[in-house]
């Protein structure tokens, strides 16, 4: 069988698509012997080091410089002189095409929250409704997404649309598993306070970062410090009369970009972990989080609650006061703390790039030989 995927994204500044192919591509190509694997990269690429295993692996660099254009008519065209019989891609599936097609949705927020999105943005997102019915499959992260694809519209009502949860690094691991020198570094590098509540994620309207740092009011223990680990987004919210506020400032810390490898340590020098986010598809860092052992407060709205499970304490995203008020139930409960930290521990555990690629093989299958049913008991994953 000869299977491609569009890796287009491997080298991209799209962090989302670029995260999920860096770490999916490795293990799907391990997790079904005998396939021929055809990679699609970005010919603008063609200077940056690949490591694939030599033999069923062969790498076609295909323009990419407008990525619906690219997955429409560049991508096919390529399949068909190659004779392949699945493509699995990302975002935009072709309308015409001689093999069959799987493609990875991570969210469709754009639709119901455009006001989080830039016009940019929304107008890149515009065609994935009229591409998406061409699809023989769709995979997406969570079953939030799949009822919000049929909800507005964009997979048909008898289309399948496959689980396949994104994974957690073994980068991100409790503190045991750390060299103290190490960590010692990095809170050096960021002058890290040595106590503090961490939000991790694009600094955006969506990500509610005006709300958590007014949560910091309602938090009882006034030494505790707020980090910011990430980079500005499009829509970076307007935090200026936050952080007028000198009692607010002096306990708020931007971090800019970070490494992985630093973000790994920031996680685990945190005292709690928090995620108000008005929307997601998924949502990655709270589980990042709990793998590193600390305890989570996240909000309780679209896909988050299916995410994060049991582990987590919950919140209504537009209200500080609660968000506060769940912050200060673990600072002062040292045993629903370390309950909460060793539930998240157990939780993270089900989410593994090796699963997420399972998840895409079972869908790229059941595409070509359609007898190949997944099991609907299999599809929920989380």
């Amino acid at each position: 069988m000869k299977i491609g995927i569009d890796a287009k994204w491997l080298f991209s500044k799209h962090i989302s698509g670029r995260l999920f192919i860096q770490n999916v591509l490795p293990e799907l190509i391990g997790v079904e012997p005998g396939i021929e694997w055809h990679i699609f990269l970005s010919d603008k690429d063609k200077d940056k080091q690949v490591d694939f295993p030599a033999g069923n692996v062969t790498i076609h660099y295909a323009w990419g410089g407008f990525n619906m254009l690219s997955n429409l008519f560049v991508i096919p065209r390529y399949a068909k002189r190659l004779g392949l019989d699945a493509v699995f891609f990302q975002t935009f599936s072709p309308k015409r095409k001689s093999f069959k097609s799987v493609v990875f949705i991570h969210d469709v927020l754009h639709a119901p929250y455009p006001e989080y999105f830039t016009w940019k943005e929304r107008l890149y997102f515009k065609p994935e409704k009229w591409t998406l019915p061409s699809a023989d499959r769709i995979v997406t992260t969570t079953n939030y997404v799949r009822i919000e694809l049929r909800r507005l519209g964009y997979a048909k009502d008898q289309q399948p649309v496959d689980l396949a949860p994104s994974g957690v690094t073994q980068l991100f691991r409790p503190r045991s598993q750390h060299r103290e020198e190490d960590l010692q570094q990095v809170k050096q590098k960021y002058d890290l306070p040595g106590s503090y509540l961490l939000f991790v994620g694009r600094i955006n309207e969506r990500k509610n970062i005006g709300n958590l740092i007014e949560a910091l009011r309602f938090v009882n223990d006034k030494t505790i410090s707020l980090v910011i680990a990430g980079e500005k987004d499009w829509k970076v919210p307007q935090l200026q009369h936050l952080m007028a506020d000198e009692t607010l400032r002096s306990r708020i810390l931007f971090t800019g970009p970070v490494t992985d490898e630093e973000l790994s340590a920031i996680y685990v020098m945190a005292t709690v972990f928090c995620f108000p986010s008005f929307a997601e598809g998924m949502g990655l860092p709270p589980l990042e989080a709990m793998a590193s052992g600390i305890p989570v407060v996240v909000s309780n709205t679209t896909s988050i609650p299916e995410v994060c499970g049991p582990a987590a304490l919950y919140a209504n995203p537009a209200d500080a006061k609660e968000i506060g008020d769940r912050i200060n139930e673990l600072l002062s409960d040292r045993s629903l703390y370390e309950t909460k930290a060793s539930e998240g521990l157990e939780w993270s555990k089900k989410f593994t790039w090796k699963k997420t690629a399972e998840g895409i093989m079972k869908s790229i299958l059941a595409a070509v030989d359609p007898a190949k049913k997944i099991n609907p008991s299999q599809e929920q994953v989380l």
